[in-house]
Parts: structure tokens; C-alpha cells; sequence
């Protein structure tokens, strides 16, 4: 049985769908019981409880032998990570497969990386057998942050500059995640996971130029305004700042370009290329009201 954290998010809901495709026993650790219902609903195991409450631990680790741990960033992630991983192994867990981020360091200038690396040192060092992933940026951000403005505006604002990434589809590291889950022979092992190909939001910009066929403009923003952007739509300040630090990583570190085979070496198939992703939301970016779509 794997148990599936973080399972209503970008990476986890993906992950349900493959980890059911694959027809894996799992079951996936949500916050409230109407969550709980709607996840039944769909014929799928799902238990309350929260990694920010240790009392709900022994009831979302029974009868479990590995774990897909992801954790919303915050500045307290480091210490609620450790307690659960006292849990994992005082119930007898196998295994934890962690999702970090491209970066991750325990002395990195960013919060946001320094707790992603802190958390590795801590899942390695605990005795558990492990696997860590890190993926890059994730094009599943695109829609949310642009989506607005691009169709509003024909314009669109990162503090990026001229940062080359390789984007990457959140259904990707699902797919990477759900092979490393149902296969031995990955323990003790870190997979940096890239899409095909790095481009800019320059590149962006010119390819949602071609697709809507009029004129998108990129603006790189100071990060003073990023920040007060990302705040006014509900993000912390905390992560605010984590994000922005994160675009200051691919500005000033080549390597973070670099694209790698992961994907296709795990999944065997090649990732994702993000013009298909924008193709899938066209309309995102024609309209402000828009619903990403998902789809396999």
C-alpha cells in the first residue's frame, strides 16, 4: 500500500491517476471528510488527516509500505517533515519518495531551497530507505500566473529576464513518480526531472503569439512588484519570496538550463513539450474566465 500525500495538488492528483491506471494499491491523505467522500465517490481510498497533526499519523500509515511524500512549502515544513518521518519509521514504512525542487541545498541563499535541501538531509540521514525528485518549474504554473493578464492585456510579467527553463509537466513527474513507486532498484537515488527543452518567457511570449495570433509582450518585472502580484493573489509572503528567488536561480545558474532524459529514461516515453500544454489551454489565455484543463 502507498499511502499519497499532498494527493489534491498539481503532482498528486496526477498521481492518483496514474498510480490508478497502473492499478496500485494506494490511498491518499486528504484534510477534510468531504474530500474524503469525493474521492470514494470516484472508487478511490482516501483518509482524513493532515501532516501538520501528528495525532492523524497512525491512522494514514496503517497497513502501509511506502510513502509519496510532498508538503505545501512553508517556513515550518523542515520540522513537520521530521516528526512524520519519526512516524514512517516507528510503524515500520519501507520507503519514502520525497518531491523536492531543482536546487534544493541546506546552505542555498533561498529559503524556499535551503528547506528543500534541509528536508533531503533529514529524509537521508533517518534511516528510511529513500528516493528524492526534483523537478523544475512547472508549466502547470503558467495558467494561473498569465493566464489573466495575457488575455487582458496580451501581456505577460515574471522577474525572470532572460532565464532559459526547462519546463516540465506536472504529469510527467506523476509519471516519473508513479514508475520510482511501483519498481525497486531506485532507492538511495536523486532524479533531476526536465521537460524537453529550456526556453524563456520571451519564448512563451512568441509562441502564445503564434497560437492566439496577435502579439504577446513578455515584461520582466522587479521583483518588488512580482512579489506585492503573487501576495495579492493569495500566496504568502513566505513563498512569494521562495518563487522569486527561484527565477534568480535559472538567471544566474546555466545548469538549472540543462535538459535531462529522466522522463523518458523512467516512463519511456518523451516529456511534454509546453507549447502542447498551451495548446491545451488555449482558452486560458483567450479569456479571463478560464478552467485549466487536464488531460492524459
Amino acid at each position: 500500500m502507498i499511502l499519497v500525500t499532498g494527493a489534491t495538488g498539481k503532482i498528486g492528483r496526477e498521481l492518483i491517476l496514474d498510480l490508478s491506471a497502473r492499478q496500485t494499491p494506494f490511498r491518499a491523505l486528504v484534510r477534510s471528510m468531504e474530500t474524503v467522500r469525493v474521492f470514494e465517490a470516484r472508487g478511490l481510498h482516501a483518509v482524513q488527516g493532515d501532516l501538520e497533526r501528528p495525532d492523524t499519523y497512525g491512522a494514514a500509515l496503517s497497513d502501509v509500505q511506502t510513502v509519496f511524500l510532498l508538503t505545501a512549502p512553508s517556513s515550518d515544513s523542515v520540522a513537520m517533515e521530521r516528526k512524520f518521518l519519526t512516524a514512517c519509521k516507528s510503524m515500520g514504512i519501507e520507503r519514502v519518495v520525497r518531491v523536492s525542487a531543482v536546487g534544493a541545498n541546506p546552505w542555498a541563499s533561498s529559503a524556499l531551497l535551503r528547506n528543500h535541501g534541509r528536508a533531503e538531509a533529514q529524509l537521508e540521514d533517518s534511516g528510511l530507505h529513500w528516493t528524492i525528485l526534483r523537478p523544475t518549474i512547472f508549466m502547470q504554473n503558467l495558467v494561473p500566473f498569465i493566464g489573466p493578464t495575457v488575455s487582458a492585456e496580451s501581456t505577460l510579467y515574471a522577474p525572470a529576464g532572460a532565464a532559459l527553463m526547462p519546463w516540465v509537466d506536472t504529469r510527467d513527474i506523476a509519471a516519473v513518480a508513479g514508475a520510482v513507486l511501483t519498481a525497486k532498484g531506485h532507492e538511495g537515488l536523486v532524479y533531476e526531472i526536465t521537460g524537453p527543452e529550456s526556453l524563456s518567457y520571451t519564448h512563451v511570449a512568441e509562441g502564445l503569439s503564434t497560437m492566439l495570433g496577435r502579439q504577446i509582450r513578455y515584461v520582466n518585472v522587479p521583483d518588488g512588484a512580482a512579489r506585492q502580484s503573487m501576495v495579492s493573489m493569495g500566496i504568502s509572503p513566505w513563498l512569494a519570496e521562495g518563487m522569486i528567488t527561484l527565477y534568480h536561480l535559472f538567471k544566474v545558474n546555466g545548469a538549472t538550463a540543462m535538459v535531462l532524459e529522466t522522463v523518458e529514461r523512467l516512463t519511456g516515453r518523451a516529456p511534454r513539450r509546453l507549447m502542447a500544454y498551451l495548446k491545451e489551454n488555449e482558452a486560458a489565455f483567450r479569456s479571463p474566465q478560464y478552467v485549466e484543463v487536464r488531460r492524459r
